[in-house]
């Protein structure tokens, strides 16, 4: 099993290659980023649910970055909801398409060189592998629990704000599903 991050660092260059797919002329742009949000949401809620929890817990110098990465994860997740939503003729959605793609890739960047070297020094071999398993099972449709598979952090982030759910903007994705569960 490759290590976490050998698999996030490839998911990175799937998702990166989605969207230059989806930006070419004459591509089906719906369909491809249906297919980014597909790769993107699940990833983005492991890192936060783990992965991110384990780099702070590593190097707590890195607690900032790793705050600014959540942050940046939830920006691009409106922006591509904001095209979903949309039609790829909309004034404007191409202008989207490119900002979030620049900001994806600034993302990457940052996380590859700053965040993930931090895995790679700070844990071991085997604890990297294991982690490597947990965040394939959690991207590729794992079933976290209470019934909220298909809500991304931020969505459950909202769903915990209508609820008034106390200490829910330092909660993890699954903190969020099982405290949406109990209430």
């Amino acid at each position: 099993m490759p290590d976490i991050v050998e698999i996030i660092k490839e998911q990175h260059r799937q998702v990166d290659e989605l969207l230059t797919r989806a930006a070419e002329e004459d591509a089906d742009t719906a369909a491809l980023l249906q297919q980014v949000a597909g790769m993107l949401l699940p990833h983005s809620a492991a890192e936060e649910d783990f992965v991110y929890p384990a780099i702070r817990d590593a190097a707590i110098e890195a607690g900032e970055e790793v705050a600014d990465g959540a942050t940046e994860h939830h920006q691009i997740e409106e922006m591509l909801r904001n095209l979903l939503d949309g039609d790829p003729d909309d004034p404007g959605y191409d202008g989207t398409l490119a900002a979030i793609t620049g900001e994806l890739r600034h993302h990457v960047q940052e996380e590859e060189e700053e965040l993930l070297p931090i895995l790679e020094q700070r844990l071991s071999d085997q604890e990297r592998e294991e982690m490597g398993r947990r965040f394939a099972e959690a991207t590729a449709g794992g079933s976290p629990e209470q019934g909220h598979e298909h809500l991304s952090r931020h969505d459950l982030y909202e769903k915990a704000k209508e609820q008034q759910i106390p200490g829910r903007s330092k909660m993890s994705r699954d903190q969020l599903a099982e405290a949406l569960g109990e209430s």
